[in-house]
């Protein structure tokens, strides 16, 4: 009996050293990590409870953390680097703070059964000042054309002054018709002009709408003009000597190529320059020409006519070039060439076999091309550099006239040569 209590009693002791170990090998848990919702990270904080002039009351939002009981919010000064901590039994919680100041803050999640605790990440915010007054731009000053007055056709100057106490204006809106109030939108700058086509014996009415950076807008009053007839543009003077072809002297002549077989027969006759070969010329190339001042950076405009009862083989070309012509100079030759009429058929320099009369820019549709290097646009005007002109500021004028293989015809014709200045 004894012997089966001692065994009783030291199992029961065994036993209970087992359970003791159990329990001390446990580890504890951990709280969750929370995750941050309000204030936004890098937003500007604008919900906060206004306390004061200086200070607001923002509320800290997060979401609930496994194993988590109880937080411990975090909010620095970012500037002066004080620190605030609030603690929490939910997932929120309100912080009073200074306008107009940057903050970071962060929440630590704990729990009651462990000493553990768990740092979420770190959020930053700006705490928004008092708003700042926005003023709405001043109605914009209209200048001109005054109100009232008289403006020739063409093109006006619309011109006003803005102001804006914010100093923020952003744009224009140009209204102009011939309805008071104008409705139409006729434009939309920056800066306070604006130029406008107007047509004579009309009446327009304009109006300045004033937008600043948010948006804000003002409208100006309205103003009047009426467009009369304007006066008459001066006309540009004909830089082409003797562009009449009246014989005057103004024009050399030079023939190229002087084999016997290149005898010709060119000559003023009635106003006109004639090109024509004598009887039986199979070849010939000759070039009539003359120096003109012009200036560099200004746009020309050439006219000439040209008319023909029709060619086979045969050439018209215009130059703009500074290189002289002189005796024994070489043929001007096609990488120069600025405009052409050829007879030589086919789809591309096929332009002169039929008859033809009239402007030569309209002539050369009919199936001949601005060569490649041409100085023209398709109008006949022509823009010179201070490169295409000689030291003195001038350019050669060169029309050049021949036949290979072919003949004239009766005879091509020029007349009426032209070079203005474009205005």
């Amino acid at each position: 009996m004894r012997r089966f209590l001692y065994l009783f009693i030291g199992l029961t002791i065994l036993y209970a050293g087992f359970s003791c170990g159990d329990d001390d090998d446990i580890e504890p848990v951990s709280p969750g990590k929370a995750s941050l919702n309000a204030p936004e990270n890098n937003k500007d904080c604008n919900e906060g409870t206004i306390v004061s002039d200086t200070e607001t009351e923002v509320t800290f939002k997060w979401a609930a953390s496994a194993n988590s009981d109880s937080y411990t919010l975090e909010v620095t000064n970012i500037d002066s680097g004080s620190k605030k901590s609030v603690n929490s039994n939910n997932t929120e919680a309100k912080v009073t703070l200074l306008r107009a100041t940057s903050y970071s803050w962060f929440v630590i999640s704990k729990s009651s059964s462990s000493s553990l605790t768990t740092k979420s990440d770190t959020w930053t915010f700006y705490n928004a000042g008092p708003p700042e007054a926005n003023h709405v731009p001043n109605p914009a000053t209209l200048v001109g054309p005054e109100s009232g007055k008289e403006v020739n056709e063409g093109t006006v100057k619309l011109e006003w002054a803005g102001s804006d106490d914010d100093n923020d204006i952003a744009s224009y809106e140009v209204y102009m018709d011939n309805s008071n109030p104008p409705t139409t939108l006729v434009g939309s700058p920056t800066s306070s002009s604006l130029d406008v086509s107007v047509t004579k014996d009309l009446t327009y009415y304009w109006q300045v709408v004033t937008i600043d950076a948010i948006g804000n807008k003002s409208t100006s009053e309205v103003f009047n003009f009426s467009v009369v007839e304007g006066d008459p543009v001066e006309p540009s003077a004909n830089l082409v000597a003797d562009g009449e072809m009246n014989d005057t002297g103004d024009w050399s002549y030079y023939q190229i190529w002087t084999n016997n077989d290149n005898n010709v027969e060119h000559d003023f006759v009635d106003g006109e320059y004639k090109f024509i070969g004598a009887e039986g010329t199979a070849f010939s190339n000759a070039i009539i020409w003359q120096e003109i001042e012009v200036e560099a950076g200004k746009t020309y405009q050439f006219k000439m006519n040209a008319r023909s009862e029709g060619t086979s083989g045969s050439w018209i070309e215009v130059y703009f070039d500074k290189t002289p012509i002189t005796d024994g100079m070489a043929d001007y030759g096609p990488d120069g060439m600025d405009l052409y009429i050829k007879s030589f058929g086919g789809d591309v320099e096929g332009c002169g076999n039929d008859a033809f009369d009239g402007d030569v820019f309209e002539i050369i549709k009919d199936g001949c091309v601005l060569p490649d290097g041409s100085q023209f646009d398709s109008n006949g005007n022509i823009t010179f550099l201070e490169s295409d002109l000689t030291a003195n500021g001038t350019i050669y004028l060169g029309i050049k006239a021949g036949n290979w293989e072919g003949n004239f015809g009766t005879g091509v014709y020029i007349d009426n040569l032209e070079l203005k200045e474009v205005q």
